[in-house]
């Protein structure tokens, strides 16, 4: 009698002990899970360090690269850079490095774009080229979050595309209502430059977009980013990444998809991508590139890694791009604008 009343016992015991460890290890998987997506988070969009009051040229510059030698031919002629800056639809201060044209009344402009957590200077080497191609004025900014720009979150090209009226009025209001501007921006600044160019209300003053290395979507950018930097497969956590942005931040990172509404962009795109790119594959880029229906142009610099095609084809890249201004410059005429 005694001893059947032990085995119901012990076994209600075991059951009952069974069921609190599942739930202590069902808890600790969601514990896990919950802090690996919030320290994604932080690392993906939070940008903590304070941002420097003044841009200090650095003691030593590389001068092996095409990048390197327009970072050193900035800081030589830094003086010829003016410090500007605008506020953006949402308060944020935003600042940039502008250059008048050297060339009185001239139309011409070239906003230049960096990517994430890149100096502004290194967009130098762009400028430079460009300026061989045509008289302009150059602004190349500051993104959100980045150098001498406030803002504490930097969203891939979300907020940042929007940021880009405020630059728009600014050179409207120091070249003229007329003026062309061009944009340069190389990979995060070139999903900025793509998502600004398909939104409703997208300034008919840009003549032209040239891309250097795009990202097809946020998405696309976190799990190949972390993929290479961390080696980690974050696909799993990507759906609680999205919810916790969210709510955090009030804005879905699946909006942040520039190939999807490709074929809203009415301007000429001139693209360049590397082969070797593990970062913007070309094959995310081809996404984009089929989905646009404007003039355009696609480059392919097999042997270039992430953001290297100037560094590994410079003569190639210079001639794309003359021929893409001179396209710009043939549409401009066309509709009557040049």
């Amino acid at each position: 009698m005694y001893q059947i009343r032990l085995d119901i016992n012990l076994t209600l015991v075991i059951s009952i002990v069974a069921a609190v460890v599942a739930l202590l290890i069902a808890g600790v998987i969601v514990l896990i899970y919950r802090t690996t997506v919030t320290s994604m988070v932080n690392k993906i969009f939070l940008r903590p360090r304070p941002m420097p009051q003044v841009d200090r040229s650095p003691k030593k510059i590389e001068r092996d690269t095409v990048v390197g030698r327009g970072r050193n031919w900035f800081y030589a002629n830094r003086m010829q850079f003016l410090n500007v800056g605008v506020t953006s639809f949402d308060g944020t201060h935003l600042a940039g490095y502008y250059r008048p044209s050297s060339e009185r009344g001239c139309s011409n402009a070239v906003i230049l774009i960096p990517g994430y957590d890149e100096h502004p200077s290194k967009m130098a080497a762009y400028a430079r080229l460009i300026m061989k191609q045509m008289q302009c004025s150059i602004l190349i900014i500051h993104p959100r979050a980045h150098l001498m720009s406030e803002g504490k979150i930097f969203t891939y090209g979300l907020m940042e595309s929007v940021d880009l009226d405020a630059w728009f009025d600014f050179l409207k209001k120091r070249m003229g209502p007329e003026c062309h501007i061009y944009i340069m921006g190389r990979s995060t600044g070139a999903l900025t430059a793509l998502l600004a160019a398909q939104q409703q209300g997208f300034s008919e003053n840009v003549a032209g977009i040239i891309v250097d290395s795009p990202g097809e979507s946020l998405t696309q950018l976190v799990c190949a980013w972390t993929k290479v930097k961390m080696n980690k497969d974050v696909s799993r956590y990507i759906s609680g990444v999205r919810k916790l942005t969210e709510k955090r931040y009030g804005f879905d990172i699946e909006r942040c998809d520039c190939s999807v509404h490709a074929g809203r962009i009415k301007v000429p795109v001139l693209i360049f991508q590397g082969g070797s790119d593990d970062i913007t594959t070309p094959v995310n880029t081809r996404h984009i590139f089929d989905n646009l229906r404007c003039e355009k142009r696609m480059v392919v610099i097999d042997d270039a890694s992430h953001i290297e095609c100037y560094n590994k084809a410079p003569s190639l890249y210079e001639n794309e791009m003359r021929k893409f201004i001179e396209t710009c410059m043939v549409r401009l005429v066309k509709i009557g604008k040049l």
